[in-house]
């Protein structure tokens, strides 16, 4: 308690190496080849004290991201669940994930908010590296980050960071879809209510029909100027 009442001078961060984030950015899009990809930077800061380090993540969403199960394999399914590529100054963490501060960070983390209902089966690449001096892994065998409250908590103010980023292209997505299916409607009824204006009307119909199309299409544009 003491120490984190503490005020310290600021320690050295220039042993700290991060991957980068054209790097990062470069390995996902030849890996999972995303929709969107979003990678972060933290700035550097410190835990227990003293120790500095530095979080970077990555999240990559659509495309193909996230991993297929054996069982989605099987059954020729599309769907895939979320994966977390979990890295300490730049080496793979394999194992322990469960018990890993980047795994619980991701799980506590209301993914709902921007825009993806079930994380766990999510077209989504999480990708962490922590970078420290002193990595406070939870055993010997150096598979899994203790959760440190300033590590937890600085890993979750990255991914709910990138999460507000995923979560605008989402939603935009989402309102071009709809943009395209209102479209598709208004286009689908245009002949038949030309067709009966011109009985009403004597007009021709193939008129009509055009100055339905423009007033759809002007519709359309002024709907997305009230929504920008």
């Amino acid at each position: 308690k003491l120490f984190k009442g503490m005020t310290f001078i600021a320690p050295r961060t220039d042993a700290l190496r991060p991957i980068g984030e054209a790097r990062i950015e470069k390995s996902l899009k030849s890996i999972v080849q995303p929709e969107f990809l979003n990678v972060i930077t933290r700035k550097p800061t410190i835990y227990r004290g003293g120790f500095p380090f530095q979080v970077e993540v990555a999240v990559a969403f659509g495309g193909n991201a996230g991993r297929p199960t054996a069982e989605q394999i099987q059954e020729g399914q599309t769907g895939r669940k979320i994966e977390i590529m979990r890295f300490a100054n730049r080496a793979p963490l394999l194992f322990d994930g469960g018990g890993c501060a980047i795994t619980k960070a991701v799980q506590t983390v209301e993914w709902k908010r921007y825009g993806i209902k079930d994380i766990e089966n999510a077209p989504l690449t999480v990708l962490v590296n922590f970078i420290s001096v002193h990595v406070p892994y939870t055993s010997a065998g150096k598979q899994a980050i203790a959760d440190e409250d300033e590590v937890l908590e600085e890993l979750r103010l990255a991914l709910m960071d990138s999460g507000r980023r995923v979560s605008r292209y989402i939603i935009g997505q989402r309102k071009l879809q709809e943009k395209q299916m209102k479209r598709e409607i208004f286009l689908k009824y245009i002949p038949e209510i030309a067709l009966a204006l011109s009985k009403l009307t004597k007009e021709k119909e193939q008129l009509l029909a055009k100055k339905l199309e423009k007033l759809v299409l002007e519709k359309l544009k002024l709907d997305e100027n009230v929504e920008k």
